[in-house]
């Protein structure tokens, strides 16, 4: 998400709140986790002060500890901040106006998800006419490994990030056209990232394919995603990429009704 304001930029007189605003701007924008001596020197706040903020976020669940030492990362309680944050701004009439327009467009359904840990959350959906689709709610959550959003999101990770998720998550083979190998994930991240769009060809339900394409925020960064939902009969790969151009100028508006001017 764009980085929440402060009205004291140097943050050294101001109140708890500017501190902690700070802080988890700096936590937030960075690609790892960070320590202690690193957020005093990008701050220019003294180390006591950065330290006190901290443990209030940690105890907040704001920021979460590292397992590196002393290093810290984005908390359960920001992320959850963030998604109905996120939420909310999708529900008002602009974003659900330009996601109709894709809808209207493809006639297929259309959705934005965000990652959340090791999983995708729909935060808007808008269903497709046709009766034959798979209907999930919004706040529904499903793999990121075999899903069009999740292996987009996944894919523009830091590399230390997705080393976790595939280190950690248990991966299940929904279908036969599941990647559950890790070097095969990665392979597939790569190209994602050369490409500009990520492709689920029918790898979490027979039948399903999805295209998303990414929605950016402040730095270019990939914090959402946008997805078209087909059955094959009606979307192949090739239709699925003509798409993009449109998907594309979506995410792009979706993203200004988000932010504004980035």
């Amino acid at each position: 998400m764009k980085h929440l304001a402060s009205n004291n930029p140097q943050g050294s007189r101001g109140s708890a709140l500017d501190k902690a605003l700070l802080v988890l701007n700096s936590i937030t924008a960075s690609e790892h986790p960070l320590g202690l001596a690193e957020l005093t020197e990008r701050l220019n706040l003294p180390r006591q002060t950065i330290h006190r903020t901290l443990q209030a976020l940690v105890q907040s669940g704001m920021v979460l500890r590292a397992p590196q030492k002393d290093r810290y990362q984005v908390g359960p309680a920001l992320t959850r901040l963030s998604i109905a944050a996120l939420t909310t701004m999708n529900s008002t009439p602009p974003v659900r106006d330009l996601l109709q327009q894709l809808v209207d467009q493809t006639g297929e359904t259309c959705n934005v998800g965000v990652l959340d840990q090791n999983e995708v959350v729909y935060i808007e959906r808008i269903e497709g006419s046709s009766p034959l689709r798979l209907q999930l709610d919004v706040g529904s959550r499903v793999p990121f490994y075999c899903t069009a959003i999740g292996k987009l999101l996944a894919a523009n990770q830091h590399k230390n990030i997705r080393s976790r998720l595939l280190r950690t998550v248990r991966r299940t083979r929904f279908t036969a056209h599941t990647l559950t190998d890790s070097n095969e994930l990665e392979e597939e991240f790569t190209a994602i990232r050369k490409q500009g769009y990520s492709f689920n060809d029918e790898e979490y339900v027979e039948g399903l394919t999805a295209i998303a394409v990414p929605i950016r925020g402040g730095g270019n960064k990939t914090v959402a995603g946008l997805a078209v939902h087909a059955p094959v009969m009606r979307m192949n790969r090739q239709q699925a990429i003509s798409l993009c151009p449109s998907m594309q100028d979506i995410a792009a508006r979706i993203a200004a009704n988000w932010w504004g001017d980035q």
